[in-house]
């Protein structure tokens, strides 16, 4: 029985219909699922935009504003790899490398600069910079010379010019173009910083602090500065103002150890000896490398008497100390001798020459340079429309000189390849290879192999003379107990921790080492050997 209405029944005719429309409808839902136009196919995958140059620029100043230098770094090789001729780019690396004491990658960055824009002030105002921090003085000089010749009021061009001036002892010139550069910009950080520098150099540590200060306002998150200014007042015996700024440092920079190191360093001059150890090991495990901060150590372990520690404290820093003296090295050069008037010989011509890789040395394990010869760069004159810049620019890279070769075929012979070699350098056991090929005989004075090394000085491998094939071999190894590195303290500090000890024998050859640098009346290394049997003891006499 229903109850209502009875239900219709469905005829067969429109059962079938419904059927249809089903599987029409099935059809067609599939048919959309897995079909797409050909117009649609455009919009299948959304490519990745290519980031510009000026993004990349702007996040990496954006980190220069918060003063997050190594971010800053790795957002400038960005852009520089998306727009390589971008000079004012490098220009930024290489001030950035240059606040990160990463010299050997600041000059490599400021010499690109200048080649792209060589009549810019800016980017051979950075290269005097960058010359001066490598010790390069002479050329320095000319750089920010030409600077002040391309732009007379660069501000910059006058505090980096100071800086070299400091730098050479020039104190007067120093003090003239940093007060220039302030006077043409109060708002540069650069000129208030360098005049700082400068007047500290002077051991006018409270006009220096006060520019330092004026430095810090300008550009707050650089812990570098709070650093100077965190010495400056150590210097000035004022510990809560020292304490304060570098603790502000360590803030901004907490993977730094140069903050740590230098406020540990104060700590222990203001007499906190326990702080002073925390604030060291801190640097040292920040960075496990980090030489300054174990000598610093060791050091403080020997003044408050913990002798065993101090000892691998010092001999850690000496070992690193040897190791950071390798990373100096910066080019392999093959020089031929000139003869002089009644057989004198002059400074020689330099005939191959290579530079140092890897750029970034931290953690390298070893070191290769890639010794090239190349055509020398054309003078520019004045008269040829040239500036100052563009000559600097022309013998960037210009390796041999146009007095001896003219082109490379004049070296290689008749369609022989041009010389060229290879030096490899071991950091850990300071083995050097300079391996050489294509060489023309001398025709007198053998050639010599000669490395330069930071700051500004040479040492001579020895002659290279080429077999009849053109080929040569030097090998040289730096011999680690004619090395003293580390400052003098560290190793009377060592002697002095082994005779504590009651370990002459240890303590005694420190002691020597340390005479070997300064054998003056006034190092206390004299007492020490006093206070060890004399049969330990060799017969050195005080000068």
């Amino acid at each position: 029985m229903y109850l209502g209405s009875r239900p219709r029944r469905r005829s067969p005719r429109v059962t079938v219909i419904l059927l249809l429309l089903i599987l029409i409808a099935t059809l067609a839902v599939h048919y959309i699922a897995t079909y797409q136009p050909t117009w649609s196919q455009a919009f299948e995958t959304t490519p990745t935009p290519t980031r510009s140059a000026q993004s990349y620029t702007a996040e990496a100043e954006a980190y220069i504003h918060l003063g997050q230098l190594d971010e800053a770094i790795a957002a400038y090789q960005r852009a520089v790899a998306v727009a390589p001729g971008d000079a004012m780019g490098y220009k930024r690396l290489a001030e950035l490398f240059i606040w990160r004491e990463r010299t050997v990658e600041a000059l490599y960055h400021a010499r690109q600069a200048v080649i792209l824009e060589p009549s810019n002030a800016q980017t051979v105002a950075i290269l005097c910079r960058a010359l001066d921090w490598e010790a390069e003085y002479a050329d320095a000089l000319q750089a920010c010379e030409c600077a002040l010749e391309l732009d007379p009021k660069y501000a910059e061009g006058y505090a980096y010019l100071s800086e070299v001036d400091a730098d050479v002892g020039n104190w007067s010139a120093a003090r003239k173009n940093a007060q220039q550069a302030i006077d043409l910009n109060f708002q540069s950080m650069d000129a208030h910083r360098n005049l700082g520098y400068v007047l500290e150099l002077q051991g006018r540590y409270k006009q220096a602090a006060q520019e330092y200060e004026n430095a810090v306002f300008l550009q707050p998150r650089l812990a570098a500065l709070y650093i100077g200014l965190g010495r400056t007042y150590r210097s000035l015996n004022k510990f809560t103002d020292a304490i304060d700024r570098l603790e502000h440092a360590t803030r901004l920079e907490p993977a730094n150890p140069v903050g740590y190191d230098q406020l540990g360093w104060t700590y222990y001059t203001a007499g906190q000896y326990s702080k002073a150890v925390d604030a060291l090991e801190r640097a040292t495990q920040v960075d496990a490398e980090y030489t300054a901060a174990w000598g610093h150590l060791g050091l403080v372990n020997y003044l408050t008497q913990q002798y065993e520690k101090a000892i691998i404290d010092l001999e850690r820093s000496i070992k690193l100390a040897e190791k950071d003296h390798m990373e100096r090295v910066r080019r392999v050069v093959i020089v031929q001798p000139v003869a002089g008037g009644q057989d004198e010989v002059q400074p020689g011509v330099e005939l191959l020459s290579g530079e140092f890789t890897p750029l970034d040395r931290r953690g390298a394990t070893g070191l290769t340079a890639t010794l090239t010869i190349a055509a020398p760069a054309a003078k520019v004159t004045p008269e040829s429309g040239g500036t100052c810049g563009d000559t600097i620019a022309s013998g960037l890279g210009r390796l041999v000189s146009s007095d001896v070769y003219t082109s490379e075929a004049a070296l290689s012979g008749s369609g022989a390849p041009p010389p060229a070699g290879v030096a490899t350098l071991d950091l850990n056991s300071g083995r050097l290879e300079v391996r050489l090929t294509g060489l023309p005989q001398p025709g007198g004075t053998p050639y010599e192999a000669q490395l330069k090394m930071w700051p500004a000085k040479t040492i001579s491998l020895g002659p290279v003379q080429p077999d009849a094939q053109g080929n040569a071999a030097v090998e040289y190894t730096f011999d680690f107990n004619q090395l003293h590195p580390a400052p003098i303290e560290t190793y009377y500090a060592l002697g002095f921790s082994y005779i504590h000890l009651d370990q002459c024998d240890k303590g005694v050859p420190w002691l020597l080492k340390s005479l070997d640098i300064d054998s003056g009346q006034g190092n206390p290394a004299w007492q020490g050997l006093a206070d060890c049997p004399q049969s330990q003891i060799p017969t050195p006499v005080p000068e």
